[in-house]
């Protein structure tokens, strides 16, 4: 295929994304599938990581550094582990509060809708959990050694989830960049809003469930202006909890523990396990923490990524003084 022809396909596919996700189609039948489109499409929603280059970093302590180079998986952790207590929760609460400053003059029909989605936002039909791998952009950051690389004696290792480079396989996790505080949640707010209550003249209050799971489904890449300074990506899965044969290997549910908690956890692979080649991981660098030996430790770490069939991930010291 030639660069025109490929130039030609690529906008015959974008026209087609804004007809079918154009507001007049959805308005026909908002439902979930046809709501992301449009946020998708209109918003840019979630945010997809890979629209970003520049490498990821996933800080972990020693352990973990040997399970993932061993295993060519990372553990995606339930986000109600997590330790941000807002997980999930913070999107839908601030754009219903900010579709309820905006509702007023709307003769009752605004807060109908808001009334709606609060109730099946509590009481959703299906709440399948979420699981998550963080990434940071920063891969020599010390409130991540302190928080997450075993307080500076771990280790960040550098993914490359570019558009050129391995994306996790769509049924298996999304990947999307965080989103911090209220930063276009006025302008997303309005938009739903208005569309909502165009939609209840036909379907009445017959989508509630379709447009709290929406919110949900979006809930997972937004979080609290205070932690920003993370810089965070995420991989992120969902568990049903039903049987699914094409799926049973590559997302089985697995338990830790961490203090008083049992943590849900999934070892999540990039794509099916199935494939000829157990599928690598797009590592690139290794930063070795601020309170770690790196002279004694570069010449171990290099032969275990040669073992494991890991080649040119460049091995590098943390540049922060830190003594833990």
């Amino acid at each position: 295929m030639s660069e025109s022809e490929f130039t030609d396909d690529r906008e015959q596919l974008l026209d087609n994304h804004k007809r079918m996700y154009s507001r007049d189609e959805v308005l026909k039948c908002p439902h979930m599938m046809n709501l992301l489109g449009y946020l998708n499409l209109n918003h840019g929603l979630p945010k997809s990581g890979w629209l970003n280059d520049g490498l990821r970093y996933h800080y972990t302590d020693a352990s973990g550094l040997l399970g993932i180079i061993q295993s060519s998986r990372l553990w995606a952790s339930d986000i109600r582990f997590l330790n941000d207590p807002s997980e999930g929760t913070f999107f839908p609460e601030r754009l219903l509060a900010i579709m309820d400053s905006q509702s007023s003059g709307r003769r009752g029909a605004g807060q109908k809708v808001i009334e709606g989605l609060k109730a099946s936002l509590q009481n959703p039909r299906s709440d399948y959990s979420a699981f998550c791998v963080s990434l940071s952009a920063n891969g020599d950051l010390l409130s991540q050694w302190r928080a997450y690389g075993s307080f500076g004696k771990g280790y960040a290792v550098g993914l490359d989830f570019g558009l050129k480079s391995i994306l996790p396989h769509p049924q298996l996790a999304g990947y999307y960049d965080v989103v911090y505080g209220d930063k276009g949640l006025v302008d997303i707010a309005i938009d739903l809003l208005d569309l909502f209550i165009s939609a209840t003249d036909k379907w009445k209050d017959m989508m509630y469930d379709e447009w709290s799971s929406t919110l949900r489904a979006i809930a997972k890449s937004f979080k609290d202006a205070s932690y920003s300074e993370e810089q965070e990506s995420r991989l992120v899965c969902h568990y049903s909890g039903e049987d699914n044969d094409l799926f049973k290997n590559e997302l089985p549910l697995k338990f830790r523990a961490k203090g008083s908690d049992l943590i849900p956890y999934i070892p999540l692979s990039l794509d099916l396990l199935e494939a000829e080649n157990k599928p690598r991981l797009p590592m690139k660098r290794i930063v070795v923490g601020p309170g770690v030996d790196f002279k004694r430790n570069y010449a171990s770490i290099n032969s275990l990524l040669k073992v494991n069939s890991y080649a040119d991930v460049e091995v590098v010291p943390s540049t922060i003084p830190f003594r833990p």
